[in-house]
């Protein structure tokens, strides 16, 4: 195929590239739209995800240190549900103004954009309340005031410590990351640098050592690090398959382009930091995201002999990456938290004492927190090996003397069988065989539902 072959097979994107930013905004506000009709057509709650609820319930104590638990001190809880879309939307409207002050071309520009509205783990994150989507976006405002290389850059300094703020891990990579761009590309002898980074590193080592803030936040659910990075397996967020195809296109892409050495230590620091702890997918869906992009873009500019060959895989790839989608959002419609998870916690915030602990499954302990606002018996965030293996013991024994000691331990006084639980816990055996001991008591009940006391031993 000759050269003005290739310019021929722009036209069919060039509508879209030339409304890009209109026609995104519009594909993303869709995608968030159907969600959030579906949870308000099933009267859910609008805002879904434990690390939300952990936020606003974080956010009621006196003494929140995050960014965000700060910032729902003064917004209103029932609008909550606006404020992911919104962070989505200034994240895409950035990252466009951003892009091609650093060299990407337009069309790597869009399919990078288009591939982050479609990938499931940024559907979730724009329905959610993310550390990692607030650091994203302070990130890219820095940045694009930091390229002003004039006074103004001093500006950038207030997003940057902020984004400091989030975790011990995001603080380190931007930090060296930040190190690395000054120090070794620029060269640079000012005094800029040594004033941001001295800054950062203090609000990091305050962060770390004074408020306790973990190195990595989370995990909020059960981890399952051998299908949570996939979608298309049923995990929670992830990347669909279609862009992991293309994203080890783009691996080969930037080895043929010898962009390689900086894309080789980001993979392995996020494939690490991603075995460690499943939250930090969000740092390795964006860099497969970049990767899936420049792999799509450099199979458009290739020069195919057969055109027809060409034009199908590219719409089967695309037609994948929309499926994958699609499928994701039926899936996002079933997450919690339900409207039977509302309605039974506020009931026991109304009808159990005050320093009840109650006991559910792991993922429910951040809407016990807000809903009926009781200790939970389990806090993934902090204590994940811990709480992991306690969940098991409980839930997986056989017999009371084995049971009975693991309640009393933790002081457990209320339990809360969720929807969730009565469908994946074992029927007739096990933990909801043994909630009919006479130590417990039904409270409370509905189809989908029940709350049981556990008493003291006489």
């Amino acid at each position: 195929m000759n050269k003005p072959n290739v310019k021929i097979n722009y036209l069919h994107f060039h509508h879209l590239l030339r409304y890009k930013k209109i026609g995104l905004c519009a594909l993303f506000l869709l995608l968030v739209g159907i969600t959030l009709f579906s949870n308000y057509l099933h009267q859910k709650p609008l805002l879904i995800g434990e690390e939300s609820y952990y936020y606003l319930s974080l956010s009621q104590q006196d003494l929140p240190y995050h960014p965000l638990t700060l910032l729902f001190r003064f917004i209103p809880d029932r609008l909550a549900f606006l404020f992911p879309p919104l962070l989505t939307i200034g994240i895409i409207l950035l990252f466009y103004q951003l892009m091609p002050k650093i060299g990407f071309s337009e069309k790597k520009i869009f399919f990078t954009a288009l591939f982050f509205i479609l990938t499931p783990a940024f559907i979730f994150t724009s329905v959610t309340l993310s550390s990692y989507s607030l650091f994203l976006l302070l990130n890219l405002l820095a940045v694009n005031l930091l390229l002003l290389e004039t006074k103004k850059k001093y500006f950038s300094l207030l997003p940057f410590i902020l984004a400091s703020w989030i975790d011990t891990f995001s603080a380190l990579l931007l930090l060296v990351s930040l190190a690395v761009y000054f120090f070794v590309f620029k060269k640079s002898k000012e005094r800029f640098p040594l004033v941001l980074g001295g800054s950062m590193a203090a609000v990091m080592m305050l962060n770390a050592l004074v408020l306790k803030s973990p190195f990595f936040l989370g995990p909020f659910t059960i981890q399952h690090k051998a299908a949570d990075m996939i979608s298309d397996l049923g995990s929670y967020s992830g990347v669909g398959v279609f862009v992991m195809l293309l994203a080890i296109v783009g691996i080969v892409t930037c080895w043929q382009k010898k962009n390689i050495l900086l894309m080789l230590p980001a993979l392995a620091i996020f494939i690490a930091a991603y075995l460690f702890n499943t939250y930090t997918l969000f740092f390795l869906s964006l860099l497969i995201i970049v990767l899936a992009a420049a792999g799509f873009v450099d199979l458009v500019e290739q020069n195919w002999k057969l055109p027809f060959l060409r034009n199908a895989v590219l719409l089967l790839l695309l037609l994948g990456i929309s499926f994958s989608s699609v499928s994701y959002l039926d899936r996002l419609s079933e997450y919690s938290p339900t409207a039977t998870d509302q309605k039974t916690l506020e009931w026991i915030q109304r009808n159990t004492p005050e320093d009840a602990v109650i006991l559910s499954a792991p993922e429910n302990s951040y809407y016990i927190s807000y809903f009926a606002q009781r200790k939970p018996v389990f806090s993934l965030h902090q204590h994940y090996q811990q709480d992991y293996q306690l969940a098991n013991d409980i839930f997986t024994a056989f017999y009371i003397d084995e049971l009975f000691p693991l309640l009393e331990q933790n002081k457990v006084s209320i339990i809360y069988v969720s929807e969730e639980m009565k469908q994946a816990l074992p029927p007739g055996q096990e933990f909801l065989f043994l909630l009919q001991n006479e130590r417990f008591k039904l409270l409370y009940f509905t189809e989908e539902a029940e709350v049981w006391s556990f008493e003291e031993a006489k």
